[in-house]
């Protein structure tokens, strides 16, 4: 099924149409990953790109003393 299409400009640059931005939620924030399937069909994957506070908090640590974990290097 074809959503729209689009022309390839100067340098090879072209727009994601507006209904594929719609329908995928395509924003500033989006990674556009180009691929070839097993069948050798061209492949558009959108991700959201990773930012700092996105990592943020996934690591969970506790708090730490240096003097005791110095100490335990020397036992």
């Amino acid at each position: 099924m074809i959503l729209a299409h689009t022309k390839i400009y100067k340098n090879f640059q072209t727009s994601i149409p507006k209904e594929v931005r719609e329908t995928f939620g395509v924003n500033k924030d989006t990674v556009v990953e180009w691929g070839i399937d097993e069948q050798g069909n061209p492949k558009v994957n959108f991700r959201k790109k990773v930012s700092v506070d996105d990592i943020i908090g996934l690591i969970k640590t506790e708090p730490t003393n240096s003097v005791e974990l110095k100490k335990e290097l020397y036992k």
